[in-house]
């Protein structure tokens, strides 16, 4: 009789890839190959809430564990770097080492293809700065997520990054930024902001960004804007997933109980006023971006149908891409690791 232990590595990591992620950890206790077999698993998506092990700085950092192990440092792919809450906004005392260890770990992660990065905006500058002492680049990173477009640079260390989202909802210079976003990130596919909606922002990604396939466009929008919104986005001929900002957003409905009937007059407008009338093939549209997150979709020639409202609240990342999925929309992230 077979038993786990005696299966090839990869038939192993399959079946064990299709258990519950709350199993992981007690299988990995059972035997050495089945240890090697989860690992690759359980810090696969990690979060990282706190840096120092202790109160002040040098008292031990979490990259040190990391990259003291190979095995856990080649299988992280998602890294999610939420240390806002623990650091504070005032200078600490003494040599702040923390940007270059922060870049030192980015760039030792071989397999890292998507990087969640929420740190104050003091931290820009002497990351940055290490990025290009350093002069490595993230090569295998293809998804990034920042707080502010204050840390937008970060995108020129990453080369072949295909999906890309700000979640500020500061005020912002569209074509200004976009156009250096785009120098920087020719190969660009997926291109999500917060930031209030606006013609001036849908032409510069029309022009900067025609190739984008997904694009999330998450700020305040006035109805009476809505039909001009759409009527811009028909220079994006490759389009196919489009994420509309909440209902509350759009400024046209107040009653919850309205949702779905607006919902549905919105996919009506995108079937008569963009695809209709010669524009891109979309066959994935989204409402919303927290708790409740409807997915709407239609074969080629039909209309839209709700598939799916999905309950995500607490672990929505905002939808983007996962590389080796056609969209974000049809992987979400699970709940990742975290490390505290």
């Amino acid at each position: 009789m077979t038993n786990l232990d005696s299966l090839p590595y990869d038939v192993l990591y399959e079946i064990l890839s299709k258990l519950d992620k709350e199993l992981w950890k007690g299988v990995s206790l059972v035997s050495k190959s089945l240890r090697l077999a989860t690992i690759p698993l359980i810090f696969r998506k990690i979060r990282i809430e706190k840096w120092y092990f202790g109160a002040a700085p040098n008292t031990g950092e979490i990259s040190e564990v990391i990259l003291s192990n190979e095995v856990i440092a080649g299988s992280i792919m998602v890294l999610d770097i939420a240390l806002r809450r623990a650091l504070s906004d005032s200078s600490q005392t003494g040599e702040d080492t923390l940007p270059a260890s922060i870049a030192k770990l980015l760039t030792s992660l071989p397999s890292l293809t998507c990087l969640i990065i929420d740190l104050p905006a003091r931290y820009t500058e002497p990351l940055f700065t290490d990025f290009k002492a350093d002069t490595k680049k993230l090569v295998s990173l293809r998804s990034l997520v920042i707080p502010a477009w204050v840390w937008a640079p970060l995108a020129q260390f990453c080369p072949h990054l295909q999906s890309f989202q700000v979640e500020s909802q500061a005020p912002w210079s569209p074509g200004e930024n976009i156009t250096w976003f785009a120098q920087q990130c020719p190969n660009i596919t997926a291109f999500v902001c917060f930031e209030e909606i606006s013609t001036v922002t849908i032409k510069a990604l029309g022009e900067h960004l025609p190739q984008l396939e997904e694009l999330g466009l998450l700020g305040t929008v006035e109805e009476r804007a809505f039909v001009d919104y759409l009527k811009d986005l028909r220079s994006f001929r490759k389009l196919r997933a489009l994420r509309l900002p909440p209902i509350l957003r759009l400024r046209m409905v107040s009653d919850p109980a309205d949702y779905e009937t607006v919902e549905k007059a919105l996919m009506d407008a995108i079937e008569r006023l963009l695809i209709a009338k010669g524009g891109p093939n979309i066959n994935v549209v989204t409402v919303g971006c927290s708790s409740r997150v409807p997915i709407y979709r239609r074969a080629q020639g039909e209309r839209f149908k709700l598939k799916r409202a999905l309950d995500v609240s607490g672990q929505y990342r905002g939808g983007m891409l996962v590389p080796g999925h056609s969209t974000a929309l049809d992987s979400l992230f699970n709940e990742p690791e975290t490390l505290k």
